[in-house]
């Protein structure tokens, strides 16, 4: 894809989106790439790696699930009726949830001593539904947000030998929870991070206007390829995983 098709694209969209969100996401979509190569390099032993650095990793999907919030102020604002926002509400969310139950049921059967149970397609898909009723409190949601991440700190700190799948969609989990599965993103904390991201998009992006000023960002060919990118996150997330794995497992076999 040349600079010329990607300026076409983003400016398709420059009507209804806003350039550095689209930005912002395809940035993390891209480290997440990079950090998803170095587990399956690390998985299959090709290059042994300090299994440390998935700390920073969290950094990433704090984005993503800050944008959720975010998108979900901006194009809630966009709807006419109540009903109409339950209604889009409900069929986006339940969309992205049974995508996550479709990744579950794939790695069950290719990884599964690490079958994702509750990962981040699923924590997005209910916290959409979840959000219907907290988007009338448009920015005030940083109060329930403050206290559902405090709540979500302490329910994490609580270890669980044997929980159940109720338990892994709270937060409660058993010690070493990285052990049995490469995806895991509870309510308790993350559905409070969404709700910062509606907070936000209320406050930034109030009455779906942008309330600051910024430059002319698709001149420049990185930020044209990173909105590219941050236009089609969920395909390129579900899409990417399998590439890489499938060619690392081509080259060994070879």
């Amino acid at each position: 894809m040349n600079l010329h098709t990607l300026k076409k694209s983003v400016n398709k969209t420059n009507y209804n989106r806003f350039i550095e969100l689209d930005v912002l996401r395809g940035f993390a979509i891209a480290i997440m790439i990079i950090c998803h190569l170095l587990w399956d390099l690390n998985y299959y032993g090709l290059v042994p790696l300090n299994n440390g650095i998935y700390h920073y990793s969290r950094i990433f999907p704090s984005i993503f699930f800050l944008l959720v919030g975010i998108c979900l102020a901006i194009s809630t604002n966009k709807k006419q009726t109540l009903s109409e926002q339950t209604k889009h509400l409900l069929i986006r969310g339940s969309w992205i949830f049974i995508l996550g139950m479709a990744l579950t049921s794939i790695t069950l059967i290719v990884v599964p001593d690490k079958t994702i149970l509750f990962g981040a397609l699923h924590c997005i898909g209910l916290s959409i539904i979840l959000s219907i009723p907290f988007l009338k409190f448009k920015s005030y949601n940083i109060v329930f947000a403050a206290a559902i991440m405090v709540i979500g700190l302490i329910v994490g700190s609580i270890t669980v030998e044997n929980p159940s799948l109720l338990h892994l969609v709270i937060g409660f989990h058993q010690p070493g929870i990285w052990k049995y599965t490469i995806d895991y993103f509870p309510l308790l904390p993350w559905f409070g991070i969404i709700l910062v991201g509606i907070a936000l998009g209320n406050f930034l992006y109030k009455d779906n206007k942008r309330r600051f000023k910024i430059p002319d960002l698709s001149k420049y060919r990185p930020i044209t390829l990173f909105s590219w990118l941050g236009q089609h996150s969920l395909i390129i997330y579900l899409l990417h995983q399998p590439i890489m794995a499938g060619a690392l497992l081509i080259f060994i076999i070879i």
